[in-house]
């Protein structure tokens, strides 16, 4: 089919931030004398603050307060984001985006991060040109694996559900994307992440335009 919009998340998907995110999230479990594996890295993609504390709680029989531990780690992101995201773009990213356009599709982007830090962030690497809208928690009131992420953006924009391709790289938002009833690629750009449940898989980017 020719799609007409694709949505791309952000996070592990356009820009190579979990690396940043697990280290900040790391620092903030040692304060609770947790020591997370590179499984609960698996596992924490694509989640916020409190589903990953919540998975910590599970795993190792722990009791942790949320709200404080949510608040230093957002304060270590803080902190400790760069001046300048360009470094984290990912190689293949540009040429897909510019394959979309080639074909005629608006590009937009559905994240969990708040839409003027995804804004800031793909204008410092480049590809701010491509998209025609970026929307994030802030702006529809929840959070992925939610479906109202999705739903909120597609009606924002004036599309039907068949004229959408999502691209996500977490369990969350490929759920977040079938709930919304979208045609949904899940980018395993890591293994051992369980993507199942999307309707087509990939490794990269560049293996996008077989579908589009």
């Amino acid at each position: 089919m020719n799609y007409k919009a694709a949505i791309f998340d952000f996070d592990g998907t356009l820009g190579n931030t979990e690396p940043f995110y697990a280290v900040n999230f790391d620092d903030t479990m040692k304060e609770y004398g947790v020591i997370c594996d590179e499984k609960d890295h698996i596992a924490f993609i694509g989640f916020g603050p409190y589903d990953k504390v919540a998975m910590v709680e599970k795993r190792y029989g722990v009791k942790i307060d949320a709200d404080e531990a949510a608040k230093s780690f957002r304060k270590k992101n803080a902190d400790r984001f760069p001046e300048d995201a360009s470094g984290f773009l990912f190689d293949d990213v540009k040429d897909c985006l510019e394959d979309c356009i080639r074909k005629g599709m608006k590009l937009y982007i559905c994240s969990n991060t708040d839409s003027s830090k995804v804004s800031t962030m793909i204008r410092q690497m480049g590809i701010e040109g491509y998209f025609d809208g970026v929307s994030g928690k802030d702006l529809c009131g929840a959070r992925k694996p939610s479906s109202i992420p999705y739903t909120y953006l597609i009606e924002k924009y004036g599309y039907q559900k068949e004229e959408v391709i999502v691209i996500e790289d977490s369990v969350g938002g490929v759920r977040s994307a079938k709930g919304a009833g979208l045609y949904t690629v899940g980018l395993q750009r890591e293994e051992g992440i369980c993507l199942e449940e999307a309707d087509l898989r990939i490794s990269s980017l560049n293996e996008l335009r077989k579908v589009l």
